[in-house]
C-alpha cells in the first residue's frame, strides 16, 4: 500500500473530495485533512508529518495559489526538498493542473496530470500503480521504444491551431529515456522549420541519451542491479506563449547517470515569425554584452531581493559580476505580450538545492536593450 499525500488549496477543496474519493478507490492509505484530522489536533504540525512520512504526494495546482503565499506553497516546498532525498528514478510527485496555467520553472522538470481532462483518472492510477511498483523493488524490465502523438484540445490562444504532443520513450534494465515534445498542424515553410526545430531539440537528446546508456560498461550495470537504480535521461516541452506565428517554449531536461544526486537544466527556444526566424538573446540585444550585462543586472537585483536573509549574497553575486558567464546567464530566455523571462538552471546562480529559478523583466525595461531591428516588437505581438 502506498501512502499517498494529498496537497491542495481551500478553494479547491470539492475537486480535492473528488480526487480524494477516487485515490481511494484505488488505493486506500491517503492522507486529505478533511478526512484525516480529528478534533483537538493540530493541523500544521499533523500536515507536516504527513507530508514527511509518505511515499507519494498529488498536489492540487491552480493559477490562483501561486498568485500569492500561503500554506499551499509552503507545501510545495517542502515536497521539492523531500524529492531531493528520494532514491534515483523516485516518481515521488504529481502536480494536477486545475486550470491551463504555465507551471513555474521549478516544476516543469515534473509530469503533471490535467484535471481538466477526462483522462486525469488513468493517468493518475498509472503514477500510483508506478510508485507502488517501485515501493515493491520492482526493477524496469526491457520494453520496445514507444512513440505516441496525442492532439491537445482546445489550444486556441490567439487564433492559433491545435497542438500535438509526440512522447517517446526507451525502458531497459539498466536505463529510462523518455520525450515529450510539441508539434504543430503544417501551414508553410515558416511552421515545418519550426516543427522540425522543436523534434530536433527533443529527439537529439534522446538518441543521444540511447547512444550513452548503451556504453555502460559492467561495473555500471552490476551498480545499478544492486541499488535498482537505472540510469535516466528525460525531457518535456511546454509551451510558455503563442500568438499567431510568435512562439515560445521552456523545456526541462532531467539526466542521472551515476552520482550523488540527479541533474536538470532548463532550455528555450523562440520564435518571433517569418520576419524574425528563430530568435537567440544574442540576436534580441544584437550581440552586445554591455546590454546584457544590465539585463543579468536586473536579474541579480530580483534574485537578491527574493532570497533576501538567507545569506546567498556571496553566490549570487559571484554568479552576476564576472562577464565571462553574462551571455551563458541571459541565455535561456522566454517571452510573452508582457516581457522577457529569464530561466535559470541548477548551479546557475545557486547551489543545486535551491533548484531553478526564473525572473521576469517587463518591456517597459527590456525594450530599452533591445537592438534596433527588434524596436517594433512589443506592438507587434500586441497587435
Amino acid at each position: 500500500m502506498v501512502k499517498v499525500f494529498l496537497g491542495y488549496a481551500s478553494e479547491h477543496t470539492e475537486t480535492a473530495r473528488e480526487i480524494y474519493g477516487f485515490l481511494k478507490s484505488i488505493n486506500d492509505d491517503v492522507w486529505f485533512d478533511k478526512e484525516s484530522l480529528v478534533g483537538g489536533d493540530d493541523w500544521d504540525r499533523e500536515r507536516a508529518a504527513a507530508q514527511q512520512k509518505s511515499d507519494f504526494v498529488v498536489h492540487l495546482i491552480s493559477s490562483e495559489i501561486f498568485a500569492r503565499p500561503g500554506v499551499v506553497n509552503r507545501e510545495i516546498k517542502q515536497t521539492l526538498k523531500l524529492v531531493e532525498d528520494q532514491p534515483i528514478g523516485a516518481s515521488y510527485v504529481v502536480f494536477m493542473r486545475l486550470d491551463d496555467l504555465r507551471m513555474p520553472a521549478e516544476l516543469i522538470r515534473f509530469q503533471y496530470i490535467d484535471h481538466f481532462k477526462d483522462a486525469w483518472r488513468d493517468q493518475l492510477a498509472q503514477a500510483v500503480a508506478k510508485r507502488a511498483a517501485q515501493l515493491g523493488g520492482v526493477v524496469a524490465k526491457l520494453a520496445p521504444e514507444t512513440t505516441t502523438t496525442v492532439t491537445e484540445k482546445g489550444q486556441t490562444l490567439g487564433g492559433a491551431k491545435q497542438m500535438a504532443r509526440v512522447e517517446s520513450g526507451v525502458t531497459t534494465e539498466f536505463f529510462i529515456v523518455s520525450s515529450d515534445h510539441i508539434q504543430y498542424p503544417p501551414d508553410g515553410v515558416y511552421w515545418d522549420f519550426v516543427n522540425a526545430r522543436l523534434a530536433s531539440e527533443a529527439l537529439g537528446g534522446f538518441v543521444g541519451a540511447i547512444a550513452d546508456f548503451k556504453q555502460l560498461d559492467e561495473d555500471d550495470k552490476k551498480r545499478i542491479k544492486e541499488y535498482n537504480w537505472p540510469h535516466e535521461w528525460g525531457f518535456t516541452m511546454q509551451e510558455f506563449f503563442r500568438r499567431g506565428d510568435f512562439l515560445s517554449v521552456r523545456s526541462s531536461i532531467y539526466w542521472y547517470g551515476g552520482g550523488a544526486h540527479p541533474n536538470h537544466a532548463i532550455k528555450t527556444l523562440n520564435f518571433l515569425g517569418p520576419d524574425y526566424g528563430l530568435c537567440t538573446i544574442r540576436d534580441l540585444l544584437g550581440g552586445d554584452v554591455d546590454k546584457a550585462f544590465r539585463l543579468v543586472g536586473y536579474c541579480k537585483k530580483v534574485l537578491l531581493a527574493m532570497f533576501d536573509g538567507e545569506g546567498l549574497e556571496d553566490f549570487i553575486n559571484q554568479s552576476f559580476d564576472d562577464r565571462q558567464y553574462t551571455w551563458n546567464l541571459a541565455a535561456q530566455y522566454n517571452f510573452d505580450d508582457r516581457g522577457l523571462t529569464i530561466n535559470f538552471s541548477p548551479y546557475d546562480v545557486l547551489p543545486y538545492a535551491f533548484g531553478s529559478h526564473e525572473v521576469f523583466v517587463p518591456w517597459r525595461f527590456a525594450e530599452t536593450i533591445l537592438d534596433t531591428r527588434f524596436a517594433d516588437l512589443q506592438a507587434k505581438l500586441n497587435g
